[in-house]
């Protein structure tokens, strides 16, 4: 079915649709930010596009001067829509993670955490939920042997099954899981994907590895 079989209804339908693209194109509403607050890592990950260590040469960037730039934004943006998600490295490395959600939640951000899980016990979720955090992504890229060697750490497995155990039972989360694809676990994604699903994860997303830092 081309553009000249379309009925007069089903033309202005697509006329409107076409404006309504090309507006928000050029509005181009700022929506969804990206904290990476350390490069500092608790992990070895082979696939890591920052080369991230346990101790980082680069000091991470104080969290008075992350405020003071979300703070310059707040009048471009609305806060309710914009969702401000903090990575890293591994974002748990810092102890002021939850001085920083209460801020944010203050100015109306929500916000959320993309974790290994190394780091994750449950008094450290109830921490982060009360300082305001709303969403969550744990990494897990296969059974034991496949994502121990991706993360380079013989417990990282354990720990990201126990994080998403606690995980899945709080509602008032959003989470979900991401994948890394390689040619190691490839042939594992089906099992991957029911394990999860037994264990009441209700999202998974994966990604690709892209040739930077240390997955270079």
């Amino acid at each position: 079915m081309g553009v000249k079989d379309l009925s007069l209804r089903q033309h202005i339908a697509l006329k409107l649709y076409q404006v309504y693209k090309k507006n928000e194109t050029q509005l181009h509403q700022l929506n969804y930010i990206l904290w990476e607050c350390t490069l500092r890592c608790n992990l070895h990950c082979r696939h890591c596009g920052s080369d991230c260590k346990q101790s980082a040469s680069v000091k991470d960037m104080p969290a008075a001067d992350f405020l003071k730039a979300i703070d310059q934004i707040i009048p471009i943006v609305d806060p309710n829509n914009t969702t401000i998600v903090i990575t890293g490295g591994e974002p748990l490395m810092r102890p002021d993670l939850e001085q920083v959600g209460i801020e944010l939640y203050r100015r109306g951000f929500p916000w959320g955490i993309v974790t290994n899980g190394l780091l994750l016990t449950d008094e450290r979720i109830r921490s982060l939920t009360d300082a305001g955090m709303r969403s969550i992504t744990v990494s897990l890229d296969g059974p034991a042997e496949s994502h121990n060697w991706l993360r380079g750490h013989p417990s990282s497995f354990k720990n990201a099954i126990r994080a998403i155990e606690s995980l899945a039972n709080i509602s008032e989360l959003n989470f979900d899981v991401v994948t890394c694809v390689n040619q190691r676990n490839f042939n594992e994604l089906t099992g991957i994907r029911q394990m999860l699903i037994d264990k009441g994860v209700k999202a998974l997303r994966v990604f690709t590895i892209f040739p930077i830092g240390r997955a270079a």
